[in-house]
């Protein structure tokens, strides 16, 4: 990894423990415990723009340091490994596809919820009930119009290495 992208890595990483620390005042009033995750779209960003080992990287480094910070949480924790995954597979389909890499974030929700039901956070049968389905699909619209915005808007900066050029 070049100095550069470890640098792009970085600031990535950090504006998602951001978001998590915003995030964090945010219930997601469909899983109890739970917040409305908009940070995870930074997991998607990074591996659409730098790449699946970026995407990976800031899915891992993110979700640890905002897992250890006030705003850390057995989800947080849980969520350490499906970010990755989510990172990776957003740098194979993000590149050239906007529409499918923004999609990847549903990998991140789906792996969330195996990961949380694996660990006990929340029942298997929560899944099923409507509300929570209904809750997760409005945070997964959400989080496919923040990419789809942001990853046009940032393209260039993270090619020329500024907003000028």
């Amino acid at each position: 990894m070049s100095p550069r992208l470890m640098a792009q890595v970085a600031v990535l990483a950090a504006v998602y423990v951001v978001l998590g620390q915003v995030v964090r005042f945010i219930p997601n009033p469909m899983v109890p415990g739970a917040i409305v995750a908009l940070n995870m779209v930074v997991v998607v960003i990074a591996g659409m723009l730098l790449g699946p080992a970026a995407g990976v990287s800031v899915g891992l480094i993110g979700t640890l340091v905002n897992a250890l910070s006030p705003a850390g949480n057995p989800f947080e924790w849980a969520a350490i490994v499906p970010h990755m995954v989510m990172g990776f597979v957003a740098g194979l389909a993000g590149p050239r596809h906007l529409i499918l890499g923004a999609l990847t974030i549903i990998v991140g929700h789906a792996l969330n919820i195996v990961a949380f039901i694996l660990v006990g956070l929340i029942p298997a049968s929560q899944v099923a009930v409507t509300i929570f389905s209904v809750g997760l699909l409005a945070e997964v619209v959400i989080d496919v119009v923040v990419i789809l915005a942001a990853v046009p808007l940032l393209r260039p900066v993270v090619r020329s290495g500024s907003p000028s050029g």
